[in-house]
């Protein structure tokens, strides 16, 4: 299942750790569970692009289905 787009369009992501909160309200989040360290987070158009700290990057499509580009 694909991005609801509250979440892109409010465009807020936080980094914590092995974690992303993608946020769809100030106080209305998901967490995306990357399993390891993060470097930095962000949109691309309906995908979220996620740097991990070893220079790959994760495109989910959905919370939980990603590809490594």
């Amino acid at each position: 299942m694909a991005w609801d787009s509250k979440f892109y369009n409010f465009g807020v992501l936080k980094v914590e750790g092995k974690n992303v909160k993608v946020y769809s309200s100030q106080s209305s989040y998901v967490t995306v569970s990357v399993g390891e360290p993060i470097t930095s987070a962000s949109w691309a158009g309906g995908e979220l692009n996620v740097t991990l700290a070893k220079g790959k990057v994760r495109r989910y499509s959905s919370q939980s289905s990603y590809t490594t580009i």
